[in-house]
């Protein structure tokens, strides 16, 4: 069985390999853009079905991001507490990639949710495109909310 914690190195390729337009960069609603830079599937029009791990997990950096949700969209959030969410945001990942047990169908579709959530990371602790790499965390927040069960996620809007 082919789990994250076993690729670990090719994420954080494709990680950076993913791009963010200026649109990004000048956006201030987070509506809708996640799912079609991500181009996530839906399992034969449904959910996918995750683990407990990814639903700690995913749960963890939405509630860190919605604590700071009004300072990253106003763009009034200092750059150390980018650094700080950064952090957060790349604990929660990195318990989730050393406990996954997903399937590999449903790993291969997280994939492209983690890459944006660690490349947003990356960008929030550069500190020179911080609100960016936020907006690219919300983005891959809000396309994981579309594409995968998880009961009681709310998007950010």
């Amino acid at each position: 069985m082919r789990t994250i914690k076993h690729i670990a190195p090719v994420l954080f390729g494709i990680a950076l390999s993913l791009t963010a337009g200026p649109a990004f960069a000048e956006s201030t609603s987070h509506q809708g853009h996640g799912a079609s830079e991500l181009a996530l599937t839906l399992n034969a029009g449904a959910k996918w079905q995750g683990d407990d791990n990814m639903i700690k997990g995913m749960e963890a950096i939405q509630t860190a991001v919605a604590a700071n949700i009004d300072a990253i969209h106003h763009d009034h959030l200092p750059v150390e507490d980018y650094k700080s969410l950064a952090a957060v945001v790349m604990a929660q990942t990195d318990f989730m990639i050393e406990n996954c047990e997903l399937e590999p169908a449903v790993d291969e579709q997280f994939h492209g949710v983690l890459g944006q959530i660690i490349e947003g990371a990356s960008e929030m602790e550069a500190g020179d495109q911080a609100r960016q790499g936020a907006i690219l965390v919300i983005q891959a927040l809000n396309a994981y909310g579309e594409h995968f069960e998880h009961p009681g996620w709310k998007p950010f809007n």
